[in-house]
């Protein structure tokens, strides 16, 4: 048996973050003045296009800048000097700074909404993954950029690289008397790889949406627009700093670092690389796998009833996510195809179902006809009492979030939502009642009957239920929805609108359709109060808050003039700013937290003495190798440990033994120490064993110790000592 989840409106702690989410979202919808006919300028609306937009003008600044750019140790800190020697190289430079903060910031924005919302689950684990598959590569890209500058932070992000990998790397960095020479190959390594993830992440973004039918990659054109000014708004007035240029010799201490993604080198200082990352991995490990972890039901997936099916392709046309493709028949049927439904794609919302026109598709759990027949029964009952109810249609998210007002005496009509084969489903008992009836007091303090229908998603209601309500004698309907850009099945404020004014199922003053952002219960009062008031239902016609009922002359005058669209526009952008300020103030002065004192780098790269020689071998296993044959072609070339002693003014401050590299212990030892030493001259010797046996001296010299300055000793193989 199928373990029976909890459904969206019984996740209690989720639905406590999405009304925290929602009224953010109803504030800055009433700034920017959104309702029927007035464009919604609410950026919160388009992350998800925002992010992809960003991205665009990340990599558009980033090719400009390549163009100029100098890969190398000695070239790339001038080269980027110079981009920033013109006003024009400065905007870019800094255009492209401030994007990859805002992508940041906006694509995690997505994901925290997405969450909230109840959309990374089921059929939508797919884009969840791979929308932070790409946060990561966003992030890793970033790293990138800050490293190829090559000023200080670029330095502290080395080094501490350094610590972290050693090997040839650290060798490469810090073990080289040329550095430009040696590292020139990992500055265009790094380059290519920077250049490259963005089309890797332009291909993620059709991979995040391959699950959905009719795909959006532009935000709407003001925001893009918009987007720009701000961009560019913020470049004028605070450009792109550059900090002073690496130096290994010189200890990075207090630098501007972003935070966004440099904040881990002072976090792992502070908190140790195995915690830090082991809460950092333990948390994205839990954000891929939570679609599993905390997975929810739905009311789906959709059945089709085939006898029903006339092959006419409306739901799968209609379907937001191509859960539905039609087929050719191989039955008796007088109709050529079949719609077949993919069960793993299906999100419950039920659009389908109000796009069929026979009766040939419905839920498994929620059977449209039953909900129907309690909304007829319920209202013809409530007439019979002398006062014509009105009935309210909202989707699961406004029921849940608070949009309809509680009712007096509430009651549970008709019964259960059975399954399409007649059977009663067992999560029945954790879904709430799809139809009330109850009573709202109008402006006069006078009660008033009202029948509530929460569905899935406004999607699913057919324009015919409506009629037939009235028929049965109800006063009218208010059919409510989720503002166009921001269904959780993405279409259904769509394709009910759609279907209404091609059916004109609106009739003078008792039919309505309004789009309100969800807990919303002020706005949907005041339109069923002007409803049910027979004095108002003249100014109802004239409302701006609903949509459809009007006629032409009516729809006109509620259009905003062009100077209220400027200061919407202008409300929206402001809003905009504020979140593009915010991730550029997660650039702040940062120290690295380093002692008062100067340092002592010991840079080694050296290969043990081979195990398996002539000199060292017992004479029968010797007598057996062909003479001219080195051992080690035969034995292998294991080579023995490498021994580090550091002495300071006779005191033993460091003896370490260091296994070579590779499977077999055949390759070299690539390691650095730092020694930390108040600033003053120091009698410093180091010895080597690298035979197992002997340890021998290979190097004794005075230091002087710098406050500030690292004073680094390298290994020369060749000369077999360390030297400055």
């Amino acid at each position: 048996m199928a373990k029976q989840r909890t459904i969206y409106a019984r996740r209690r702690i989720l639905r406590t973050l999405e009304k925290g989410w929602t009224t953010w979202e109803r504030i800055v919808n009433r700034l920017t003045k959104i309702g029927p006919k007035i464009a919604p300028y609410n950026p919160f609306y388009h992350l998800g296009t925002l992010t992809i937009f960003l991205l665009i003008v990340l990599t558009a600044t980033g090719v400009f800048l390549t163009i100029f750019y100098r890969p190398g140790s000695d070239r790339a800190y001038q080269s980027v000097m110079g981009i920033s020697g013109s006003w024009f190289g400065l905007l870019i430079r800094t255009l492209h700074r401030y994007a990859s903060d805002a992508i940041i910031i906006v694509a995690f924005l997505h994901a925290l909404k997405m969450f909230v919302s109840d959309r990374f689950w089921g059929n939508r684990w797919f884009a969840w993954v791979s929308g932070w598959f790409m946060l990561v590569l966003i992030w890793i890209m970033g790293l990138m950029g800050y490293w190829l500058v090559w000023d200080q932070s670029a330095q502290w992000l080395t080094e501490y690289f350094v610590a972290f990998t050693g090997g040839p790397f650290a060798h490469s960095i810090l073990g080289s008397t040329n550095l430009a020479a040696s590292s020139y190959a990992l500055f265009v390594i790094v380059l290519f790889l920077h250049v490259f993830i963005p089309p890797v992440i332009l291909v993620g973004v059709l991979i995040h949406v391959l699950r959905l039918a009719r795909s959006r990659y532009w935000s709407p054109r003001w925001l893009m627009v918009g987007t720009l000014i701000v961009l560019v708004v913020l470049a004028l007035w605070r450009p792109a700093s550059l900090a002073a240029p690496a130096d290994l010799t010189q200890l990075v201490n207090e630098i501007e670092l972003d935070w966004l993604y440099l904040g881990f080198l002072p976090l792992v200082g502070k908190m140790g690389a195995p915690l830090f990352w082991g809460i950092s991995l333990l948390m994205l490990g839990l954000a891929f796998v939570l679609p599993w972890l905390a997975k929810g039901q739905h009311e789906g997936p959709s059945i089709v009833i085939d006898a029903n099916c006339t092959g006419c392709s409306a739901c799968a046309r209609e379907c937001p996510f191509d859960a539905i493709e039609m087929v050719q028949r191989d039955d008796d049927s007088e109709f050529e195809s079949l719609a077949i439904v993919n069960a793993g794609k299906c999100t419950g919302c039920g659009i389908c179902v109000g796009a069929c026109h026979d009766d040939a598709i419905e839920l498994d759990r929620l059977v449209s006809a039953v909900v129907r027949q309690d909304l007829q029964r319920t209202s013809a009952q409530a007439s019979k009492a002398g006062d014509p109810p009105v009935t309210i249609y909202v989707c699961d998210r406004h029921a849940a979030l608070g949009t309809l007002p509680p009712l007096e005496k509430p009651q549970q009509a008709g019964g259960l939502g059975l399954n399409v084969d007649g059977s009663i489903p067992l999560m029945q008992a954790k879904a709430p009642p799809r139809v009330n009836v109850g009573l709202w007091r109008d402006d006069h303090d006078e009660t008033r009957p009202v029948i509530t229908a929460v569905i899935p998603c406004t999607g699913m209601l057919h324009p015919n239920w409506a009629a037939e309500l009235i028929e049965a004698g109800s006063a009218g309907a208010i059919i409510v929805s989720c503002p166009i850009d921001d269904c959780s099945h993405r279409e259904g404020p769509h394709w009910i609108a759609d279907r209404l004014k091609r059916r004109r199922t609106f009739r003078a003053g008792n039919t309505h359709y309004l789009e309100l952002p969800p807990g919303s219960p002020k706005e949907l009062r005041s339109v069923w109060a002007h409803m049910v008031d027979d004095h108002e239902q003249a100014n109802l016609q004239q409302s701006a808050t609903v949509v459809g009922s009007t006629g032409k002359k009516a729809m006109a005058a509620t259009q905003p003039k062009w100077w209220e669209h400027l200061r919407y526009l202008g409300v929206g952008l402001g809003i905009l700013l504020v979140v593009f300020l915010i991730s550029i103030l997660f650039t702040q002065p940062t120290n690295n937290q380093l002692p008062a004192e100067g340092q002592v780098r010991i840079v080694l790269n050296h290969g043990g003495k081979l195990r398996s020689t002539a000199e060292n071998l017992d004479p029968e296993i010797a007598a057996k190798i062909p003479e001219n044959i080195d051992p080690a072609m035969v034995l292998g070339g294991e080579r023995f440990p490498v021994g580090l002693r550091v002495a300071v003014d006779d005191e033993v401050l460091l003896e370490k033994i260091y296994e070579p590299r590779g499977l077999r212990h055949e390759g070299a030892v690539y390691e650095q120490e730092a020694l930390w030493l108040a600033p003053g001259g120091y009698a410093v010797a180091i010895w080597l064993m690298d035979d197992d046996v002997v340890w021998r001296p290979v190097f004794t010299q005075t230091v002087t110790v710098v406050d500030g300055e690292v004073h680094t000793l390298i290994f020369n193989e060749l000369e077999g000592k360390f030297g400055e």
